[in-house]
């Protein structure tokens, strides 16, 4: 990881806004000079340092909170695109319940007395292609499971807090 390159853009200002002020003064004296060696001609009139000093510093301080907002973005887009791909164990939530009823795409199941309280309660799920349902070590179709079929259901939440079904595993075949 290098130095970001966001304080070497500030530090470039600076020397710039201290390059401008110093240029400017030096230009101000020889003009204050040229007009105190001049006794009868024109002379025009210069803004004086101090103002000078004044617009700048207020053009470094704008130039710098739009570099400190821009780095701030893209420092935060970086750490969000980097955590986006790391799972908590509190992602993955897996219980067992019994398969209640069954629809063309969907399934009703009771959570069982064995798993925490949260999932003891009776769940409908749409059940769509990313869905893999399990018998061992098989891939079967929905249709496959029946109504009093013990399963495990396996939830995965992703950053937004949307919690999906990810699998289903058949755990016993009725005899």
């Amino acid at each position: 990881m290098g130095f970001p390159i966001y304080i070497y853009a500030l530090f470039a200002i600076l020397l710039i806004l201290v390059a401008a002020v110093i240029v400017y003064f030096q230009v101000y004296k020889r003009h204050i000079n040229k007009a105190l060696e001049a006794t009868g001609g024109k002379r025009t009139s210069m803004v004086p340092p101090h103002r000078v000093a004044i617009v700048m510093t207020i053009i470094v301080l704008l130039i710098g909170i739009l570099i400190s907002y821009y780095a701030g973005y893209i420092n935060a887009y970086k750490d969000y695109e980097e955590d986006a791909w790391v799972m908590q164990h509190s992602d993955i939530q897996t219980y067992y319940a019994e398969v209640k009823e069954i629809g063309e795409r969907s399934i009703v199941v009771g959570g069982i007395s064995l798993n925490d309280e949260n999932y003891q309660g009776e769940f409908q799920y749409d059940v769509w292609g990313e869905v893999t349902i399990y018998r061992q070590d098989t891939v079967i179709q929905l249709s496959d499971l029946s109504e009093g079929d013990l399963v495990s259901i396996t939830l995965l939440t992703d950053r937004a807090g949307i919690t999906s079904i990810f699998k289903i595993q058949l755990l016993a075949d009725k005899e």
